[in-house]
């Protein structure tokens, strides 16, 4: 230690102690371990193992995979229109009158039958008793023509040729005289001569009048537009309400011309509703016999309940109807499908291993495509597995995790269709 410290102070003559300095210290640090030189290696042995697993777990790309299937390809048919009621109406009052009683209010749900308002009934009532009173003088006046036994004969038994009752409004006007003139129409002659058919039809008349102070409603539904107060006078053929069926509804939509070839009753259709992001599975229930000219459309009609309310009459649809069927076709999703060099194909998963498999492909709809024929790369079946999402960047031959399986399944209800 004193003569380093003499070194210290000669800089200039001193330069050869410093390799030896240098060198002790390197052996002294190298001595200073857990264990000798064989353990040393073995640490340094499992650390480069860890580092290559490490990066080959970095290397396996996470991606989503769906199945191949066979199946039938349908192609769509897209047509689009509007919800309506099935049954809507204009509640109009048949007779003149007040109103007294507001049974229903808007907005209010019905039911077929209910009574929506009442008219003062007071008038008819004095009517019908006016009417019925008439008719008993008539038959008053009848039963004194003859004693009852001939007036009952008279009223109830026809002539030869059976005719009697309404047998007279049947009959042409020749075979009506001809039947006069043997003695036929016994009973309407008297009821005509005094008066009581007359009678009778009027107080049938007052009778109904008197139930049309009632207004009901002709079917389940909503009341809507309904602004009469109590007191108010309608007259007959007025307005009362409006009355709508929210639950039984149909969606109209427009079918070209062009695509009314593989257009029929009874096909599966997926009815969407955009405004609340819904899409309902339906069927052809109405194709129009004839076509728009303006718009060289058919009409179509999709009927459906709307149980929870969601779907309002009025709301835009867009329809997509099973046209033509392609039966027993190799399928993959659309999202499996990506080109390379200008040729389309698939990324297989094989024990974890993507394989490029080139294809040519045929019919597609928005959610599958047909798989024509391998050209390249393998083979391809119902039952394997492609990969449908982060596969811009793979190359042949990468490991690949698959994070989730998807098992495409169509909503088309086509019997015997095995992409179900």
């Amino acid at each position: 230690m004193h003569r380093i410290a003499q070194a210290r102070k000669r800089p200039h003559g001193g330069r050869g102690w410093y390799p030896i300095l240098l060198l002790s210290a390197a052996l002294a640090l190298a001595g200073c371990g857990d264990g000798g030189g064989d353990g040393g290696a073995a640490d340094s042995t499992a650390a480069d193992s860890a580092g290559a697993e490490t990066q080959k777990n970095e290397k396996q790309s996470s991606v989503e995979a769906a199945a191949v299937i066979r199946g039938d390809l349908v192609l769509p048919i897209t047509a689009e229109g509007h919800v309506r009621a099935r049954h809507e109406a204009d509640i109009r009052s048949e007779v003149a009158g007040r109103v007294s009683i507001m049974a229903a209010v808007e907005g209010e749900r019905v039911r077929a039958g209910q009574i929506l308002l009442r008219l003062d009934d007071r008038e008819y009532r004095v009517a019908l008793v006016e009417s019925e009173s008439t008719y008993l003088q008539a038959l008053g006046r009848l039963a004194v023509e003859d004693e009852p036994a001939a007036l009952s004969e008279r009223l109830q038994v026809g002539d030869a040729t059976g005719r009697n009752g309404g047998d007279i409004w049947r009959d042409s006007l020749d075979e009506q005289l001809a039947a006069l003139q043997d003695g036929g129409y016994r009973r309407e002659l008297a009821e005509a001569r005094t008066g009581m058919a007359g009678a009778r039809a009027a107080a049938e008349r007052a009778r109904f009048n008197l139930e049309r102070c009632e207004i009901r409603a002709p079917f389940d539904g909503v009341v809507t537009d309904l602004t009469l107060s109590p007191g108010e006078w309608v007259s007959a053929g007025q307005v009362l309400c409006s009355l709508v069926d929210d639950v039984h509804l149909e969606a109209e939509v427009e079918v070209l011309e062009s695509e009314l070839g593989h257009l029929a009753l009874g096909r599966p259709v997926l009815m969407a509703v955009p405004a609340l992001g819904d899409t309902l599975p339906l069927t052809v229930d109405i194709v129009s016999p004839r076509l728009t000219p303006e718009s060289r459309s058919c009409g179509v009609r999709l009927r459906f309940e709307n149980r929870d309310g969601r779907i309002k009459p009025g709301m835009f649809v867009r329809a997509d109807i099973a046209g033509e069927i392609l039966p027993d076709r190799l399928l993959v999703p659309r999202e499996a499908v990506l080109t390379r060099d200008g040729r389309p194909l698939v990324f297989k998963i094989e024990d974890g291993i993507t394989q490029w498999i080139y294809v040519r492909l045929g019919s597609r709809n928005a959610r599958f495509v047909e798989v024509e024929r391998v050209l390249q790369g393998g083979s391809l079946a119902a039952g394997d597995q492609v990969v449908t999402s982060e596969h811009l960047t793979l190359t042949h031959g990468a490991p690949v995790k698959v994070t989730r399986l998807h098992t495409p399944r169509t909503a088309w209800r086509i019997a015997g269709d095995a992409e179900r």
